[in-house]
């Protein structure tokens, strides 16, 4: 994940920078959505799966499949503070995926108005209407574990469904598989 990486922190620093302090919603929004709007889908090479590093990615102008998505979006995390791990699926028709979650110890409910206010236009502000009606997440014992997959559109969109899933904690090297 190489998240000590200059040009992994330093790309991090710039998108967190905009909401000053320690790890927080906010910052979580901006990566998010930069990362979301400027990503550009390329497959790997045929028959290899292929995982670039943070930064190669950031170098190769935010290019990659759903697994360099998810490194990136877990190194970018991780450079400014943030508790983060990897989810690789498999559906019911045998397709792999990839995606992040990021560890919030914060009542659901308000990082839900957090993310809702990310997201609303201007007509949404001004009327009082949601934008988000609910986050997607996985309960832990002091806190959760809120979705950040490519395919959700906005932190804590939905989970895609899957009948296999295995989570890699980066920091800890594990790996832990559910059927």
């Amino acid at each position: 994940m190489d998240f000590t990486n200059p040009t992994t922190r330093s790309f991090a620093l710039s998108l967190a920078s905009e909401y000053e302090g320690e790890f927080n919603i906010d910052q979580i929004c901006n990566i998010y959505s930069y990362l979301y709007d400027n990503w550009k889908y390329v497959s790997d090479p045929r028959g290899i799966d292929y995982f670039a590093k943070a930064s190669e990615t950031i170098e190769s102008n935010l290019c990659g499949d759903c697994d360099d998505f998810a490194i990136l979006m877990a190194a970018t995390l991780e450079c400014i503070g943030g508790k983060t791990r990897i989810n690789f699926v498999v559906n019911e028709n045998g397709n792999a995926h990839a995606f992040t979650e990021v560890y919030l110890k914060a009542n659901p409910d308000e990082i839900k108005e957090k993310i809702d206010y990310h997201y609303q236009n201007i007509f949404q502000i001004l009327f009082g209407i949601s934008s988000v009606k609910q986050i997607n997440y996985t309960l832990d014992k002091n806190g959760i574990w809120l979705n950040l997959d490519w395919n959700s559109k906005y932190p804590g969109g939905p989970y895609d469904s899957y009948i296999e899933r295995t989570i890699y904690y980066p920091r800890k090297g594990l790996y832990e598989k559910f059927k």
